[in-house]
């Protein structure tokens, strides 16, 4: 292939027009309002709430893709674009397009990954000026998929947390950080002699509340909603901590141990469930390089080992319980403060 060739094929690769055209697309739900007879730029303009002359061109550009098709003075959907049909969002093509749904916004703070590389701080930061949690906080909840992107940490490898973990002498826990109560509505089915409090920021807080309440679990949990950098509820017999430090530079990751440590004292347990969705170098599991960087720019610290975990807790004043335990994408670490 020859230079000229190389070059062309670059800029081919790093195009944004397609991208960005599938997300506008996607958010503005143009597969909807064509399947439902809206055949015409004007029509979609009016049903959008857009302008007409850079929708029409959109569409154009779609017809271009294969997505739409010409019919006659408007145009019809292919076959090509039917996963964009808000009836298949079970496909996860749309909302995961979507710039108003909170997986779009996070695809969409890639495009300042240069920050990422620059600063090490998370590319959401650089595209919003705040992280991620403040600025879904500050938009009350009011973000479509709010509650499918933060269930998601109950599925990795919850077993460990609810199975691996001695709760039968535990009465109460607190959920630190426990974004929509997924994990803590299954650790308290599980463990029904349970009480369990979620402490989250109040948007977080709340839909915990709700969904804690349609489990039937609301006369066995509270909700505080707050952050976990300020003082937390103190006497709880264990403060929980899932899928949380990746986030944050281990100065932050300390002041969350810190306040944990402070809040359980020497009755009470830290327990940390880190998620590691980046294996360790060498390690045998693959991992794609385009997932990894996601990460890296979605994430503050995704890739701490075990080790590395285990030195934060001990600068935090915490001594282990016993030792680490470990699967594919979990670890659980049990902590006391010494007396």
């Amino acid at each position: 292939m020859s230079d000229e060739e190389s070059g062309t094929e670059l800029l081919e690769m790093a195009s944004l027009i397609a991208p960005m055209t599938l997300r506008v697309a996607a958010t503005l739900r143009l597969a909807d309002h064509v399947d439902a007879g809206a055949v015409t730029a004007q029509d979609l303009a009016r049903r959008t709430g857009c302008q007409e002359r850079p929708l029409r061109k959109v569409m154009d550009h779609l017809v271009t893709m294969g997505v739409m098709r010409r019919e006659g003075e408007g145009y019809a959907l292919a076959d090509f674009g039917r996963p964009l049909l808000s009836e298949r969002d079970d496909l996860g093509v749309r909302p995961f397009l979507d710039l108003d749904h909170v997986s779009g916004r996070t695809e969409m703070a890639f495009t300042h990954l240069l920050h990422t590389v620059r600063t090490g701080r998370a590319a959401y930061e650089g595209a919003q000026g705040k992280n991620l949690w403040e600025d879904l906080n500050e938009a009350a909840g009011k973000v479509d998929g709010l509650e499918e992107f933060e269930k998601t940490t109950a599925a990795y490898d919850a077993d460990l947390v609810i199975e691996g973990f001695d709760w039968s002498g535990v009465r109460s826990v607190v959920d630190v950080g426990g974004n929509s109560g997924a994990l803590l509505t299954a650790l308290l089915q599980a463990h029904t002699h349970l009480h369990g409090t979620l402490l989250d920021l109040p948007a977080f807080a709340d839909m915990g509340a709700e969904k804690l309440r349609l489990a039937g679990l609301a006369d066995r949990s509270t909700t505080v909603g707050g952050s976990f950098f300020d003082p937390l509820p103190s006497g709880r017999d264990v403060y929980l901590i899932s899928a949380i430090l990746a986030d944050w530079d281990d100065e932050q990751a300390l002041d969350i141990l810190r306040g944990c440590a402070d809040a359980a004292g020497p009755e009470g347990e830290v327990l940390l469930a880190e998620v590691h969705l980046t294996p360790p170098e060498g390690a045998a599991d693959h991992v794609d390089s385009g997932v990894a960087l996601w990460l890296e720019a979605n994430m503050g610290n995704p890739d701490r080992t075990v080790d590395e975990l285990v030195v934060l807790g001990k600068a935090a004043g915490l001594e282990m319980t016993g030792a680490p335990q470990t699967t594919g994408l979990r670890s659980l670490i049990a902590w006391k403060v010494p007396r």
